[in-house]
């Protein structure tokens, strides 16, 4: 649609940006809006004092995951809202990422096969449940009208690798490096294509993003008048990088 979604995908981050204007046919009806959502966020306010060699290490937390919409407004609050859910029921379940403790009655268990059961949803979990809500919707009378971007890290082989995943209206799924929605995309993926590099930095794909954003302001017929929301998703957290 006329909304624009960009994600980025480095070595321990992922990077999120997307338009600020919600539009109604030719009508702007909103200039201000963060399509960005922080559905997980175990510690927030938490500052970062660790390297990324450090990180890699840690397995036992819930990590943050995030999710950018672009579509139907109503539509993207509505899933944005039911993943949300998703993830804050898994948390009270198994007491990860928040204070509130788990008790069980299978007391005979050993520590550590409940430590390796403490683990929360991931940005691929997460991906996964919006593909199966967004293709049942596809031949009913309320389609979700949604595409998305979540990014997140995952856990591989005792790492934490970050994610990037795409979903389209269709229930259309891939991994990807970076990408885009929208008709901006059209502009936006000739850049990223040139400019993408597997050991950016984060200052690197911010930039990269940012240049995005300043050709569609240039080039694309539909732009909207506020500058674009870009945030950055590491073990850290979620940051807002610019708004």
């Amino acid at each position: 649609g006329q909304e624009t979604l960009l994600g980025i995908r480095g070595p321990d981050f992922v990077v999120l940006g997307a338009d600020s204007s919600i539009s109604s046919n030719i009508a702007l009806t909103a200039s201000n809006f963060d399509k960005i959502m922080v559905l997980v966020d175990p510690f927030p306010g938490s500052s970062s004092t660790t390297n990324s060699c450090t990180i890699m290490n840690n397995n036992k937390r819930q990590q943050t995951i995030v999710a950018a919409a672009a579509g139907d407004p109503a539509d993207a609050d509505r899933l944005l809202s039911l993943l949300r859910a998703h993830c804050a029921i898994r948390e009270f379940e198994i007491g990860v990422g928040c204070d509130v403790e788990f008790l069980t009655l299978q007391q005979q268990q050993e520590q550590e096969e409940e430590d390796t059961c403490k683990m929360g949803l991931d940005a691929e979990m997460i991906a996964h449940v919006a593909r199966g809500e967004i293709s049942s919707t596809l031949r009913s009378r309320a389609q979700l009208k949604v595409c998305l971007l979540i990014a997140g890290l995952c856990r591989r082989d005792n790492l934490l690798e970050p994610r990037l995943l795409w979903i389209d209206e269709y229930g259309s799924f891939q991994s990807i490096r970076y990408g885009a929605h929208g008709f901006g995309a059209n502009f936006a993926l000739s850049i990223l294509d040139r400019g993408y590099r597997s050991d950016m930095t984060r200052e690197e794909a911010m930039e990269l993003v940012r240049d995005c954003f300043r050709q569609l302001r240039v080039r694309y017929v539909i732009n909207s008048p506020q500058p674009p929301c870009i945030k950055c998703v590491d073990v850290d957290g979620c940051s807002l990088v610019m708004s």
